[in-house]
């Protein structure tokens, strides 16, 4: 393949460069993906790259997709061996591989939004609440608030409540925690914090998936 023709001058250096860190600062449309693509066939072809050894983070199913589909195009052989994901995709598969340290089995399960809504409105329910009450659209957004944080409910203390009904809701996520802990569930958010406990906590882990990984790209770097 000739990069020079199929890609103009700043998307050829960002492609065939040697550095070990690149940030490419672009606006929509003009090709951010298309150089992530090319990049990886470059790393392939010109750098001798084990596809394997390869990791491309997408922000969403769509661009994982096209990704990948362009990809199997240059190299329908090796296409397989590549791992092109969302963060949230990478992160279970990472889960399902390294969970069991922290004892949780595998076959974990997975709460979406409608399974997380359900969960609190029944914890509502049993607390002497109306399923439809605001206090479940509270708890829910309290819960994903703290998660941003990187809180579980044993890291949060109230001295003085921030609003109205924050004890209720730290009392609801906890109870929520137990339930999931119990059925054996993460939520989204729990992938993510999941995965970054064992890579913090656990050296022999890292390292392995460390020498794994020689090649990491990310796709939309600025909402990381």
């Amino acid at each position: 393949m000739n990069y020079k023709t199929e890609l103009n001058e700043n998307q050829f250096e960002a492609v065939t460069t040697e550095a070990q860190h690149v940030r490419i600062i672009a606006g929509a449309g003009s090709g951010k993906t298309r150089v992530l693509t090319y990049r990886i066939s470059y790393l392939i072809s010109e750098m001798g790259v084990a596809p394997w050894k390869i990791l491309a983070i997408t922000f969403t199913n769509k661009v994982a997709n096209e990704m990948k589909s362009r990809v199997d195009k240059m190299f329908p052989e090796k296409s397989q061996d590549l791992t092109i994901r969302t963060f949230h995709s990478f992160a279970a598969y990472f889960l399902r591989h390294e969970i069991s340290i922290i004892g949780f089995p595998a076959s974990f399960t997975i709460l979406d939004e409608e399974d997380q809504t359900k969960l609190v409105k029944d914890i509502a329910a049993t607390m002497g609440f109306k399923r439809g009450d605001k206090i479940v659209g509270k708890a829910l957004g309290y819960i994903g608030k703290q998660k941003l944080l990187g809180k579980y409910p044993e890291d949060i203390k109230i001295i003085k409540p921030s609003f109205e009904d924050e004890k209720t809701c730290l009392e609801i996520y906890q109870i929520y925690e137990e339930e999931k802990y119990k059925n054996y569930s993460l939520d989204f958010d729990d992938l993510l914090l999941q995965t970054n406990y064992i890579l913090e906590n656990y050296p022999d882990i890292r390292i392995k998936w460390q020498e794994r990984i020689e090649h990491i790209l990310i796709d939309e770097f600025q909402d990381t």
